[in-house]
């Protein structure tokens, strides 16, 4: 997925992504939420999956050169982990100037579920910024500063839980009119420190001699991002033609400790540099009064390299098979091109005043991420799959690249709406661990209690399926909507399922409104999910590759506007407090609590809910 935060690309912390992008918008200080379905725009970045832009609030320009102070707060709490939230934002401005500071806190203690709770899940965060714009005639500039603290949080599908987290977000745009020309230029910069252990929030594992005595891990991580880009558009036939530039500067380090051994250490990145290069263009044209056109091309140089790794590890047993890893990985040619070209071209064709037709074809192409390339020790790291598994990585990976065809329908009415979609994606070179074969790799791994390690390979893939979501309006107060989903993950290079794919889902909401209150019952249907790689085979202690039944949900919840300042939302979530697994959830790695290690994280129980805003 390419995730933007206000525009920004943000470098995650740790090989583990326990600070995913989306990590960085608290619920509170959401804006909004844009999700592109389908084939996404070639000016909205790189990736083959999809993309999702989140901004967080802001002050705004308001229309005379008066000063105005404005603003929001909002507070929620719920039940399922005694947790809250608190944040908001306070803005001074007028037509030439806007200030404003943002605030928010998130607590909550372990998570309740049927069975009683899922143990070393509690968290804790802070968020705080300031932003400044200013705007004349055509021109605009808004700078931006955000830090967040997230402190001792627990991630129980992941071999370590967050000691701490202290991020700098810093983004600045500039945008502007030059004849027929606008242009956008930004400059986002993040920089992230980050340290994580495995006996803070959980009891320390035993690794080697079960009885004796535990193997304590401390690991601290630092990541870089400075990302620049500058676009112009510009009128060009019937539309308009948009070209632009981006590049984005990467570094990765993180080395594994133990507080117990002042000789053991495991430097797993190296400073680790992963730089990109990246021209498009894009053309959005009207052929006619039903016929619209968007075709985009983009060009990506990626460079790669990371520096020499070293280890001094215990027991004695693995000292030799690590030497013999970080040998050949010093040895090997780590410095990686990847140049990658994408296109895009879509129409769309309103076929009646109620419907509209919409055909589009696709290549995307992803490189490998840096810890698909360069983990030379196996190690549970891969970007927060939380499988359970040891991976380790290729230097020699070749870039993924998707071919895809997708038709759409939006089809609407007075009374109801109906938007189904299909698609099939052929990807080449997708990336997806398989069974290591490296006598060092499965000794290592097996010092470490992993008989069956899994190598970031390349193989080839396809994935197809359709989706809709639909609405239908009894009157005006009632109205039913619904989203379906279905998708099949498949190799082609052999007969074998995809790792880890969504199964067949459903969600029914009936909702009855009136002028100032709302009430929503939903359904929430996942059909069981049995198409499962037969190739990936893990321990018996570890169950990371059997099927999930499904599960029905019920939720309530109620709207309640009694001024236009006022919102009071409240209801409850897993009604009926179902057990339940997502079959993409992770697998329990803290052996305190009722869920067993190795199992997957049951979802959550009951929680009741209530959030109540305000905006001046």
């Amino acid at each position: 997925m390419n995730v933007r935060v206000d525009g920004m690309y943000i470098n995650s912390g740790g090989p583990n992504w326990m600070d995913p992008p989306l990590h960085y918008v608290p619920s509170t200080l959401l804006d909004s939420m844009e999700v592109s379905r389908g084939i996404a725009s070639v000016s909205s970045g790189t990736g083959i999956g999809g993309y999702v832009k989140a901004n967080t609030k802001s002050s705004k320009f308001s229309n005379s050169n008066e000063y105005e102070f404005h603003g929001d707060i909002e507070t929620s709490v719920h039940s399922v982990d005694d947790g809250y939230n608190v944040g908001g934002l306070l803005a001074y401005s007028n037509n030439k100037h806007r200030f404003h500071i943002i605030g928010a806190r998130d607590e909550a203690d372990d998570i309740d579920f049927g069975n009683g709770e899922i143990n070393g899940t509690e968290h804790e965060r802070d968020n705080y910024g300031i932003g400044y714009g200013f705007q004349q005639g055509q021109q605009e500039l808004a700078l931006n500063f955000r830090h967040q603290d997230t402190g001792r949080s627990g991630n129980p599908s992941l071999p370590l839980d967050i000691v701490f987290l202290d991020t700098e977000l810093f983004n600045a745009k500039y945008n502007t009119q030059w004849n027929n020309v606008k242009i956008e230029t930004t400059i986002n910069y993040t920089d992230v420190g980050h340290q994580m252990d495995n006996f803070t929030l959980r009891p320390a594992p035993d690794f080697f001699t079960p009885g004796g005595t535990t193997d304590r891990r401390l690991v601290n991580a630092t990541s870089d991002s400075f990302v620049y880009t500058l676009k112009g558009t510009l009128p060009m036939a019937k539309g308009d033609l948009t070209v632009g530039f981006d590049t984005s500067f990467n570094e990765h380090d993180s080395t594994v400790l133990d507080p117990d051994q002042a000789s053991f250490f495991v430097t797993n990145f190296n400073n680790v540099q992963n730089d990109t290069f990246s021209f498009f263009a894009e053309t959005k044209q009207q052929l006619s009064q039903r016929f619209e056109l968007e075709l985009g091309v983009r060009y990506t140089r990626i460079e790669m390299d990371a520096d020499d790794v070293s280890a001094i590890v215990t027991p004695a047993g693995g000292a030799g098979p690590t030497a013999a890893l970080s040998t050949a990985f010093n040895s090997s040619d780590r410095s990686q091109e990847d140049n990658n070209i994408d296109w895009v071209a879509e129409i769309n064709y309103d076929a009646s005043d109620h419907l509209t037709v919409e055909l589009g074809l696709a290549r995307k192409t992803r490189s490998p991420y840096y810890l698909e390339r360069y983990l030379w020790i196996p190690l549970e790291v891969n970007a927060g799959l939380g499988d359970s598994n040891s991976y380790v990585g290729d230097v020699n990976l070749d870039p993924e690249v998707s071919h895809q065809i997708e038709l759409g329908l939006d089809w609407h009415h007075h009374h109801y709406y109906i938007a189904p979609r299909v698609y099939y994606r052929s990807v080449d070179d997708y990336i997806q661990g398989t069974a290591a074969t490296n006598a060092s790799v499965l000794t290592v791994a097996g010092l470490n209690s992993e008989t069956s390690p899994l190598k970031f390979s390349n193989v080839d893939a396809e994935f197809y399926g359709a989706d809709a979501n639909w609405g239908y309006s009894f009157n005006e107060r009632w109205h039913l909507d619904g989203v379906i989903s279905y998708v099949r993950g498949k190799r082609r290079d052999i007969d074998d399922s995809l790792y880890r794919i969504a199964p067949l889902n459903t969600t029914l909401a009936l909702t009855h409104e009136r002028s100032t209150w709302s009430t929503t019952v939903e359904g929430i249907f996942v059909a069981e999910q049995h198409d499962i790689s037969d190739t990936i085979v893990t321990s018996e202690s570890r169950t990371s590759n059997d099927s999930t039944p499904g599960y029905i949900l019920m939720n309530i919840s109620g709207k309640w506007k009694p001024t236009d300042d006022l919102t009071l939302n409240t209801g409850v979530s897993n009604l009926l407090d179902k057990n339940y697994t997502n079959h993409l959830s992770g697998f329990n790695r803290n052996s305190g609590g009722v869920v067993p290690v190795g199992s997957r994280l049951p979802g959550e129980g009951r929680n009741l809910f209530a959030t109540l805003s305000y905006e001046w």
